[in-house]
């Protein structure tokens, strides 16, 4: 359990002075700007604050990052055992638009010191994701990056599933069910995300999402930005691809008939 923030420092930097006793060179995660819907664009820290990815109807993606200077520190006042963790705006109707008029998946990136989730902690299987107040995942269950305050990869590695002892750990959650997206949708016409942290015994533990993030990093943030689906492209026919789509027994056909034509000419 954390208690003191000079606990972060003293362990990161014990961490940074290793690496370059053993000759190690930094390793940057591509974990944690990977989002289970693809690659995160620039703009986006490597650890930190709260990035939301959103695939629309249409394959458009909406992405945001809300900064960690916004984010909860501290043991905090709960409501029906919900703590808010910071809230993102800026979800405006030319944003919901390039939705497509819903979404298919959603990702929520978060980055927390000392989470206390994994198996054989205190927290296993007590706290859970809310966004605007629905179920988004048990915290328990999410696989979480161990880095340094820049997004170095650090010797602890991938969790197998929560937010580590001691640890400052990234990790995505995953959304795909499709009645809670819907859900999600239509509260976005409230323009914000509010992002909370269901806690089944609250109060238990010092939350900070801040702690253990470089300075650098604290305060990026992004409004949402859409990033265009990726146009198909029609096979032109003759080509190969288009021989393909006609079958083995089609190109071959062709071919011949290609054939035929060269030796009359």
């Amino acid at each position: 359990m954390f208690t003191l923030s000079k606990k972060t420092s003293i362990a990161l930097i014990g961490s940074s002075v290793l690496a370059l006793a053993t000759g190690q060179a930094a390793q940057a995660s591509s974990f944690t700007t990977t989002s289970p819907l693809g690659a995160l664009g620039a703009g986006f820290s490597e650890v930190g604050g709260i990035v939301l990815d959103m695939k629309g109807a249409n394959g458009a993606r909406v992405t945001s990052q809300l900064s960690a200077a916004n984010m909860f520190s501290g043991f905090g006042s709960y409501s029906n055992s919900t703590l808010t963790i910071g809230t993102q705006t800026g979800f405006t109707s030319s944003i919901l638009s390039a939705l497509g008029g819903g979404l298919q998946e959603v990702a929520v990136r978060l980055t927390l010191w000392d989470g206390d989730t994994a198996a054989g902690e205190f927290d296993f299987n007590d706290n859970k994701l809310q966004l605007n107040g629905l179920d988004f995942g048990n915290w328990s269950n999410v696989i979480a990056q161990n880095t340094d305050s820049n997004g170095n990869v650090l010797s602890g590695g991938l969790s197998s599933g929560g937010f580590r002892d001691s640890k400052l750990d990234t990790g995505w959650f995953h959304m795909t069910d499709s009645n809670v997206l819907s859900s999600l949708f239509s509260s976005l016409s409230s323009g914000q995300v509010q992002y909370s942290l269901w806690d089944r015994d609250p109060g238990d533990n010092y939350l900070d999402f801040k702690q253990g993030v470089a300075s650098s990093m604290v305060n990026v943030g992004a409004a949402p930005q859409i990033t265009a689906p990726a146009t198909a492209k029609v096979p032109e026919p003759g080509s190969v691809v288009g021989l393909l789509v006609m079958g083995a027994g089609g190109a071959a056909s062709m071919l011949k008939r290609k054939r035929t034509q060269e030796i009359d000419s």
